[in-house]
């Protein structure tokens, strides 16, 4: 029965991912992407922060290459439980170039998370037709995330004792290897 499905199965997949993508029309259209990125950070010692979430845009696309809209999303780091809540504006350049269908995309708006601070994230990808109105999008990018951080002097005393003294706040910025998938409708 296993195989019989496989068979079936694996086919099916391949018809639909070979399949020639139609062009977005004229008029709304959305967005639903699983998002994941990586940051390598070195503070004491070095470690490997992953965060994956979901984002959502929506907007209009004005012919069948360029579409401009605005979305939020939210993806979280378990190992520091962090967490990257973007709110921004989108744009989207949609190319046809015979059977091969990429795409550019950008994000630019503000991380609600940390402090706040900006937020950045260019994208290429592809986009696979699936039925008559939906699209699987798989890119890959960087994404900026700027926070807040507080800054201390350590103040050794001769006895050997330190203290914390809190200075004031610094804007940081991370730089994530980025991956999404999603749909677009």
């Amino acid at each position: 029965m296993q195989m019989k499905r496989n068979f079936i199965l694996i086919p099916g997949l391949l018809l639909a991912l070979t399949a020639i993508a139609r062009q977005p029309n004229r008029g709304y259209r959305g967005f639903v992407d699983v998002s994941n990125d990586v940051h390598r950070t070195q503070w004491i010692e070095s470690t490997t922060a992953y965060y994956s979430g979901l984002q959502t845009s929506h907007g209009y696309q004005f012919n069948p290459w360029l579409f401009a809209g605005a979305g939020i999303g939210v993806e979280n780091c378990r190992k520091f439980d962090s967490y990257i809540i973007p709110v921004f504006v989108q744009g989207r350049v949609d190319l046809r170039l015979g059977k091969f269908t990429p795409f550019g995309d950008v994000r630019v708006g503000y991380n609600l998370s940390g402090g706040g601070g900006a937020y950045f994230s260019p994208h290429i990808g592809y986009r696979f037709n699936w039925g008559r109105k939906v699209g699987i999008n798989v890119g890959a990018g960087l994404t900026l995330q700027g926070y807040t951080a507080a800054v201390y002097d350590v103040v050794i005393s001769p006895e050997g004792y330190w203290t914390m003294n809190y200075i004031g706040d610094s804007n940081e910025c991370n730089v994530y290897f980025s991956f999404r998938l999603g749909l677009d409708f």
